[in-house]
């Protein structure tokens, strides 16, 4: 929070007290935010909570924050150098062990810290100019220490409930012959399906979702069929020669295979632009992936790509 509450400590302090500005205040203020956020950040990237290291980089990015009150030092202050301390608060304070765990725990830093300044200061502001009273001052102050706390509670569960699959969702439209379903797609970088006649990569859709598209006679033979023994059900089916049978290895099993259907377009929105697809190949999964159905499909990072 450093890139920030260099500045933030100053605002605060200067709305409180008028035109003068404390070290020790600002110090204090520093260190207290930086250390709840970069404790909310590590439990978002889900890293361990070393409280000793926690407050070595909140002690780091408060030094630093006072600096800004020098102006001998404002050569210190400009954004490439703050990046780099708020990295390095990020290293000293979670002890990532690996890129991705820094990229992360970086971005979630810089989030958090924009979220929590940018309310207290806004809501200072707010109170301030109805109030001007230093206690309602100090009041959202602590409004923004709750934020920062309600963030690293329970930040991760909306994160990964609501935040991820909203982002990651896009619509979609399968369409097989003169019959078409729209849904959502979630992106699942961990889908690698291929079909092994084209080598393109496979979408998976929950089966209840695409019934509707599929004929009567594949819909008996697919619902009938419990092994590999009865796949001559579904050859002998009108559908014989969309049929594809996509092998797939996961946890527990090592040598599975699904059900696949030659689409004839299947088009997606990713926010920018509608991407088409001829003859993409479907995988058919009888359970529900999303047990809230935010989503019926899983599709590749692949698809995103090209049209």
């Amino acid at each position: 929070m450093a890139q920030n509450l260099a500045s933030y400590g100053k605002d605060i302090v200067t709305i409180i007290d008028g035109p003068q500005v404390y070290a020790d205040i600002t110090f204090l203020i520093n260190l207290l935010m930086d250390f709840i956020i970069l404790w909310a950040t590590a439990r978002l990237v889900n890293l361990p909570v070393k409280y000793g290291r926690l407050i070595l980089a909140a002690t780091v990015g408060a030094i630093y924050a006072v600096g800004y009150l020098i102006p001998e030092l404002a050569w210190g202050y400009h954004m490439s150098l703050k990046i780099i301390v708020s990295a390095l608060l990020v290293i000293i304070g979670l002890n990532p062990s690996t890129c991705q765990q820094f990229i992360k725990g970086f971005m979630y830093f810089y989030a958090i810290n924009f979220l929590v300044a940018g309310a207290t200061i806004g809501l200072t502001f707010l109170v301030n100019s109805q109030h001007n009273t230093s206690q309602v001052t100090y009041f959202w102050l602590t409004g923004g220490i709750a934020v920062a706390l309600w963030i690293g509670f329970r930040g991760e569960k909306i994160l990964v409930q609501r935040i991820i699959p909203a982002l990651l969702n896009y619509p979609l439209e399968v369409r097989i012959e003169n019959k078409k379903c729209s849904g959502k797609g979630f992106l699942d970088t961990g889908n690698g399906l291929r079909d092994p006649l084209t080598d393109r990569p496979v979408i998976i859709a929950e089966y209840q979702w695409i019934k509707n598209l599929l004929p009567a006679d594949f819909i008996t033979a697919y619902e009938i069929q419990q092994g590999q023994e009865d796949m001559l059900h579904l050859m002998g089916s009108s559908w014989a020669n969309r049929l594809r049978i996509i092998p797939f290895s996961s946890i527990g099993k090592k040598n599975g295979w699904l059900v696949g259907v030659r689409t004839d377009e299947i088009i997606l929105n990713n926010g920018r632009r509608q991407i088409t697809h001829n003859n993409l190949v479907v995988a058919l999964y009888r359970e529900q992936l999303s047990t809230r159905g935010e989503y019926q499909l899983l599709i590749p990072g692949e698809i995103l790509e090209k049209g």
